[in-house]
């Protein structure tokens, strides 16, 4: 059994079905939400409304909600432009209420179960965040004509920062070769010909014949310009390596940060 609260509000503007709504401009009245800067009161019931109708907000329990994006179950959702739930992503600096948790697993258009938590902020996070990859060594002998991504683009009007980047050779049996100079290893914005970001030597690291650890900050510039929605990616700035079989592991440290003041 499905133990929801349910209010009804007056509709402010016409409210799709299963939306995210927020407060209107009076008391007792409801708008679809259009992003995640304000607190939701919850979602819509699967009954599209007219402006001045009374609209049925689930705001506690299972509700459906339309996703506006890809979502896998267990993800915190917010709001985007229309209302439609997409996945929240931690913005260092910027407050996000979420108004929900996917249930199960949906691509943008599905109408998917997910449990209400309006009123929930997620995110007023002003610190640095990690994230551990591992490149194998499938990508590392394919990484200039395929950079791997280490950090997603992070959405209109937001840029990442590289902090700073471990990397860790994880020597398995045999080093890899065919490394010439000017074959180092890269971070970029976008992809293999975005703004460099910083670059590692790669003799020594990827030609070892043990375990080798390398520590790298962004490139000594007076300034970086960072690029709005690019994800930063590693790739090999000439050429390809060869015979290898050692997968590198890297672990970055970054910021989220909006682009406007």
């Amino acid at each position: 059994m499905n133990a929801c609260l349910i209010k009804s509000y007056t509709a402010g503007a016409a409210i799709a079905a299963g939306r995210f709504v927020k407060h209107g401009a009076a008391d007792n009245a409801a708008i679809q939400a259009t992003d995640a800067s304000v607190p939701i009161l919850g979602i819509s019931e699967q009954i599209a409304v007219d402006s001045g109708g009374m609209v049925d907000a689930i705001k506690v329990g299972l509700a459906y909600l339309e996703l506006g994006g890809s979502v896998t179950r267990g993800n915190i959702l917010i709001p985007d432009a229309s209302g439609k739930g997409i996945a929240a992503t931690v913005v260092a600096g910027t407050e996000q209420h979420a108004g929900a948790i996917a249930e199960v697993s949906g691509s943008s258009g599905d109408i998917i179960p997910v449990q209400v938590i309006a009123g929930q902020v997620i995110a007023t996070d002003t610190g640095i965040a990690t994230a551990d990859i591992t490149i194998t060594t499938g990508q590392l002998l394919a990484l200039n004509a395929t950079p791997k991504t280490l950090i997603a683009a992070p959405g209109s009007g937001y840029a990442v920062i590289l902090v700073d980047a471990q990397l860790m050779l994880d020597y398995a049996t045999t080093a890899y070769a065919g490394i010439a100079a000017g074959e180092d290893l890269e971070i970029r914005y976008t992809d293999g010909s975005g703004q460099l970001v910083a670059t590692i030597e790669t003799t020594g690291l990827l030609d070892a014949t043990a375990d080798a650890y390398r520590h790298i900050y962004p490139v000594a510039v007076a300034a970086i310009t960072p690029v709005d929605n690019a994800a930063l990616v590693m790739r090999l700035a000439s050429g390809e390596v060869i015979t290898g079989d050692s997968p590198l592991k890297v672990r970055v440290r970054y910021r989220t940060v909006a682009l406007a003041l």
